[in-house]
């Protein structure tokens, strides 16, 4: 893989991830993943979020949270 490749590619989130990035608890994330109302998969003990869904949930929370 060269390297315009590798900094042209987009991560997926871990809940924890994701947490981190828009300032809540981990549980908080795993809790929406665990009612469907955050679109994720779940590997053995982690919970993934496709960096689509994880951005476009930051930006709506970032929307919802300015006056």
């Amino acid at each position: 893989m060269s390297d315009k490749t590798m900094a042209t590619e987009k991560k997926d989130f871990t809940a924890s991830s994701l947490a981190t990035a828009a300032g809540v608890h981990y549980s908080h994330i795993a809790r929406l993943c665990r009612e469907g109302k955050l679109d994720c998969q779940k590997f053995g003990n982690y919970w993934l979020i496709s960096h689509e869904v994880g951005a476009a949930w930051l930006a709506a929370r970032k929307a919802k949270s300015q006056p």
